[in-house]
């Protein structure tokens, strides 16, 4: 029995099971090609034997060996003489199909490590878009491209490896069993050697686990780092900190440098050793097979060239197992993120009509309450309506919650107490999916995916026209973009890099007003914008109002002065509602908010509130 440390083989065990639910009949068509490949390579260095008899140098008739006893019985049977040129045809026709088996079991194997790559890929992404977002804003970004490229690449390395184990062993098999019948006692020598060697070597497959498991840990720490950094590249230069920067890389380069040193020089000292011991192997059997054992001499070297062949298998099977130390603690990351986003998963409905399929959306919070995940309270008791065609401004401070309604509005967050009426039902019994491909939505940050113009502004909606994307543009003050070379076909940079701020919060903009929308939900939409884009953007989506129902937080307490609505939220309460005008009057929160950013209050705006 190979040994090797448990950690490894369990893992094994549970990489097969999951290549097999995975893959399908296609990971037993591999086997059987893997089988087929070891036995006509073992045919094909047993034909040696009858050749050397057919050319005088073996025994033949009764005291031949099994193989050539067997050929000559063939050969008998078909009527084809026993000579050096047959029993070399037939060898060369086994080595032909030992070719064309290898090269069908090679092609199997790449392709098939390469659909069990993507189908770990494709499987965490869906289960990471399908969860819910309390979940996905938990998780670093660094962490999630990790898992995605280097882990699912490393995943890739330990089918490849564990191919390689399979592979290896079933040709092992094949040709130890052709040479236990041709010299019985040798083999059984050669077999108690590797036993031996396997035994010597186990602790440095369990360093490798150990190595693994730490150098998965450190490269997922460098790519959440680096990204961070990169992204951040702009305060880091503004800060003078490339110091602090580059310690913060180099530690973690550092720690990964190490480790795959480690792990690379165990690797090359089991094949130092495994490579000694094949060659005093071969040394011992050339002397003491015909002196000591009574082998003779052409089955001797016959045996010795065949294990001269498989001992770099030996010591591939040894490098494989220790391999694995370093490629499955990436299978233990996968399948642990893998079952963090499903058991987030978003529960969806069956896909229902609204009772409102067409027009402005009406949008109620019912006494809406809000808890984070330690616990506290982000929302108390939000009761207030947006009728269908209205514009209701969300105003506050930092940390007032004015995000988190936004994200119930989404349906991004679910309430602890209350509920979300839609149209006159419960956003809880409508499909998210339905309710949200009605919502054109901007967030604080702008988000732009490299690739056209059009297929940034169209996102998600093909249908779309041309002209409906100039249009869109035009009302979110993007006229510069369609000046862009190549037009509605100009290609946008990667996060847009290549445009200004505002810049990419105006197409960004065009995107939500796109495809007429029923709910516009606006969030701080134009803090990017200078004052006479903004006054255009608040035109434009000023001029929506009526046919389109818009929510929208902001800061700014100017822009919202032609708001059918305000709601001002404090600690996560509503403090005060109505028009900006009589809010203004009032002299209450808002009023002392106003005066704090604009002055004195505008006794116009008083007079239109009385």
């Amino acid at each position: 029995m190979m040994p090797h440390s448990a950690p490894i083989s369990a893992g094994v065990l549970a990489l097969v099971r999951d290549a097999w639910r995975a893959l399908g009949w296609r990971l037993p068509l591999l086997l059987a090609t893997t089988l087929t490949s070891a036995v006509f390579e073992g045919m094909t260095l047993a034909m040696l034997l009858p050749l050397f008899g057919a050319l005088g140098f073996g025994r033949s008739g009764a005291d031949a060996d099994p193989v050539s006893h067997a050929v000559v019985v063939l050969f008998a049977t078909i009527g084809v003489p026993f000579t050096p040129s047959f029993v070399a045809l037939l060898l060369l026709a086994l080595l032909g199909m030992s070719a064309a088996v290898f090269l069908l079991q090679a092609y199997f194997s790449t392709r098939l490590q390469a659909a069990y790559v993507g189908h770990w890929q494709k499987r965490l992404f869906d289960a990471l878009i399908a969860s819910a977002w309390s979940f996905l804003r938990r998780q670093r970004s660094g962490d999630i491209i990790s898992a995605m490229t280097s882990d699912a690449q490393r995943l890739g390395g330990a089918f490849y490896q564990t191919n390689l184990i399979v592979t290896s062993l079933a040709f092992l098999s094949a040709q130890v069993a052709i040479a236990a019948v041709i010299a019985p006692a040798i083999t059984a020598a050669v077999a108690l050697m590797a036993a031996l060697l396997f035994a010597a070597t186990r602790h440095l497959v369990r360093r490798a686990l150990s190595f693994g498991n730490a150098l998965t840990a450190a490269n997922a720490a460098l790519q959440a780092d680096a990204g961070e950094l990169i992204g951040g590249m702009k305060l880091v230069k503004a800060t003078a900190q490339e110091g602090k920067a580059r310690t913060l890389i180099g530690r973690a380069v550092g720690q990964i440098e190490f480790l795959s040193f480690r792990s690379a020089f165990d690797v090359q000292l089991v094949r130092a050793i495994f490579e000694y011991a094949s060659g005093a192997a071969v040394a011992l059997l050339l002397i003491a097979g015909p002196l000591l054992l009574g082998v003779e001499i052409g089955v001797v070297i016959l045996v010795v060239a065949m294990f001269v062949r498989l001992f770099p298998k030996v010591t591939g099977l040894r490098q494989c197992i220790q391999s694995l130390g370093m490629t499955l603690p990436a299978f233990d990351t996968l399948r642990a993120m893998l079952a963090a986003a499903e058991a987030a998963r978003e529960d969806e409905l069956a896909e229902e009509t609204l009772t409102s399929p067409a027009g402005p959306a009406s949008l109620r919070f019912q006494r809406v309450t809000v808890r984070g995940e330690a616990g506290e309270t982000l929302l108390r008791d939000v009761d207030f309506e947006v009728m269908a065609g209205q514009f209701v401004a969300v105003v506050g401070a930092t940390g007032a919650g004015k995000t988190t309604l936004i994200d119930c509005a989404l349906a991004l967050v679910e309430p602890a107490a209350g509920r979300v009426i839609v149209d006159n039902v419960p956003l809880a019994t409508i499909s998210r999916a339905a309710w949200r491909r009605g919502i054109g939505y901007l967030g604080q940050e702008p988000v732009l995916f490299s690739g056209t113009l059009r297929e940034n502004v169209v996102w998600g909606r093909p249908q779309i026209s041309d002209a409906a994307v100039a249009a869109a543009l035009r009302e979110a003050g993007a006229h510069f973009s369609l000046r862009l070379p190549g037009g509605l076909d100009a290609v946008i940079g990667e996060r847009g890099g290549s445009l200004s701020g505002g810049e990419r919060q105006r197409i960004a903009l065009a995107r939500a007003l796109a495809g007429a929308p029923r709910l516009l939900i606006l969030d701080e939409a134009t803090s990017a914008l200078d004052a006479e884009t903004e006054n255009e953007v608040a035109a434009a989506i000023l001029a929506r109002r009526g046919t389109v129902t818009i929510l929208a937080v902001t800061h700014r307490l100017r822009s919202v002065l032609d708001a059918d609505l305000v709601v001002m939220l404090e600690g996560g309460r509503v403090v005060e509602t109505g028009p900006a005008a009589q809010l203004i009057a009032s002299g209450g929160r808002f009023a002392a908010t106003w005066r704090a950013q604009n002055g004195a209050v505008n006794g116009s705006i008083i007079e239109a509130a009385l």
